[in-house]
């Protein structure tokens, strides 16, 4: 199943810098939580896709009779 990602922006409110820190803060734990959480998926799927990318064949360009480029 192929993802598709789509990008919606978002209106932040201005805050004080003291504030911007501590939320920046907050968020960077939150993400250390999650990774601890998941790394053992995390390194499943990379070490899969890595498998992946070494045992893949690049396939030559398909070339009609007719066509040069």
């Amino acid at each position: 199943m192929k993802r598709s990602t789509v990008l919606i922006p978002v209106l932040l409110p201005r805050i004080s810098d003291t504030a911007a820190l501590q939320l920046i803060d907050i968020l960077e734990q939150l993400l250390d939580c999650v990774r601890h959480h998941y790394a053992p998926q995390i390194q499943r799927c990379q070490r899969r896709q890595r498998n992946r990318a070494h045992t893949a064949k690049p396939q030559p360009p398909h070339l009609d009779a007719g066509e040069l480029f």
